[in-house]
């Protein structure tokens, strides 16, 4: 299942008191990373995301992503398994004069595939009941 946040982060926010964002997500395992910025923003935003207080986008809490001027995938394999399924980005922007945004993409896998039929009984079920054969 694929997530996604689009936020414009204002003008003069700081390394220092970042702008602050959740992303609901749900249990499974983090596949992928897809993330885009408008040339605008020239490296002048930059983003961090954390899960449960530790870093997962970079890993290294004391980096940042930016510069992502075309649509660009990341693979991962990160699991997510205890509640709350909520990602928290920080992000920042030295613009003195205009917002800029990120585009942040999250695909999760569930932890077993889904089927649609899981639930309920078969077709061929149901019509032997309707029959009356077992």
């Amino acid at each position: 299942m694929l997530f996604k946040i689009r936020r414009s982060v204002p003008a003069n926010t700081l390394k220092t008191n970042p702008d602050w964002q959740k992303l609901k997500i749900r249990k499974g395992t983090i596949v992928q990373w897809i993330i885009f910025m408008p040339e605008e923003c020239a490296d002048l935003v930059q983003f961090q995301v954390f899960y449960h207080g530790h870093p997962v986008l970079p890993q290294n809490e004391n980096e940042w992503m930016y510069g992502f001027f075309i649509p660009t995938v990341i693979t991962d394999k990160i699991l997510i398994e205890d509640s709350p399924f909520e990602l928290d980005i920080y992000a920042f922007n030295t613009d003195d004069s205009y917002e800029h945004e990120y585009n942040l993409y999250v695909n999760v896998e569930p932890e077993k595939p889904v089927s649609p039929m899981e639930e309920e009984e078969s077709i061929w079920e149901k019509l032997k009941g309707w029959l009356g054969v077992e």
